[in-house]
């Protein structure tokens, strides 16, 4: 039997999700067995050229001067701001930790939007913000740990989180001008050659991981960055948004459940605890703005 447009639409939110959620999964497995720019650099080599055809077709060259200087700061933002601190941060945060901590961009994006627009802080956003910072204190296990890098890499992945939730506030304007499905291509192509610039650096020749590694990398990077988003997208399209934006909070309990199921993390009732708390903030401070919930929290 056929499925109606709206299940199909549940269908691919849920499998991006599932994506999305297992991307943090990913991170944490490779990152402790390849170099963290090596990481980054074919995962984004991979999804940057799949992405040329949409960068043709947004035409970025095309654009006034102030548009391609902010498609340009977007560009590393998403991709170098993000990736480089979040893998960086992996080595030592588990994948449940870096999926509670990834999910309070929302959080972050509601705060930024309402500073752009000088519009007052509501207190939702405020007493969420405190409820969803308590979860992350308690799920990263800062105030306990033994680990003298544990509060440098919790700070570095929520660097990350604060970068990519820039992004998305100051992508808004290319998005309503150029549209999501171009303006990601131009995005994708342009962070990725930043971060060839800024990694190749780091890296040489005895670093690279085999051929079958660097393919998994590769396919990683793909449907993170493309199927991910056009599955969402196409769900956006069939599925109202209210009902949409549900399916986000998901995320971090997907992460937190993969990185016990196939990384062995230990999955204690101080880690559920605080990551129910976590999602449950970022549900308070960003129930009055659920188009910026939805369309700031795609992965590229």
């Amino acid at each position: 039997m056929a499925l109606k447009a709206s299940e199909r639409g549940y269908a691919a939110a849920l499998a991006s999700v599932i994506i999305w959620a297992l991307v943090p999964v990913g991170t944490r497995f490779f990152v402790l067995r390849v170099d963290p720019y090596v990481f980054n650099m074919i995962r984004f080599a991979a999804s940057g050229c799949a992405a040329l055809p949409l960068f043709v077709y947004a035409k970025p060259w095309a654009w006034p001067g102030r548009d391609r200087l902010l498609l340009l700061m977007c560009a590393i933002l998403a991709v170098s701001g993000y990736s480089i601190p979040v893998a960086l941060g992996a080595r030592t945060v588990p994948a449940g930790e870096l999926g509670v901590l990834i999910a309070t961009e929302p959080v972050m994006i509601a705060a930024l939007t309402l500073v752009l627009h000088r519009r007052p802080v509501h207190w939702r956003v405020i007493g969420g913000s405190v409820v969803a910072l308590l979860g992350v204190t308690l799920t990263s296990g800062v105030l306990s740990a033994d680990e003298p890098f544990k509060w440098v890499s919790t700070l570095q992945v929520l660097a990350g989180a604060f970068s990519w939730s820039c992004y998305t506030v100051l992508a808004v304007r290319l998005n309503q001008r150029y549209g999501t499905v171009g303006v990601t291509g131009a995005i994708l192509v342009i962070g990725t050659a930043a971060l060839l610039v800024l990694s190749l650096p780091m890296v040489d020749a005895t670093m690279l991981p085999d051929g079958w590694t660097t393919l998994i990398l590769a396919a990683m990077g793909l449907s993170s960055s493309l199927l991910g988003f056009l599955l969402w997208n196409y769900a956006g399209a069939v599925v109202p948004a209210e009902r949409l934006g549900l399916f986000l909070y998901m995320i971090p309990a997907v992460s937190i459940i993969g990185g016990a199921r196939f990384l062995d993390e230990s999955l204690t009732a101080q880690i559920l605890l605080g990551g129910a708390l976590t999602v449950f903030g970022v549900w308070v401070a960003s129930r009055s703005s659920p188009y910026l919930l939805i369309c700031g929290t795609h992965r590229i």
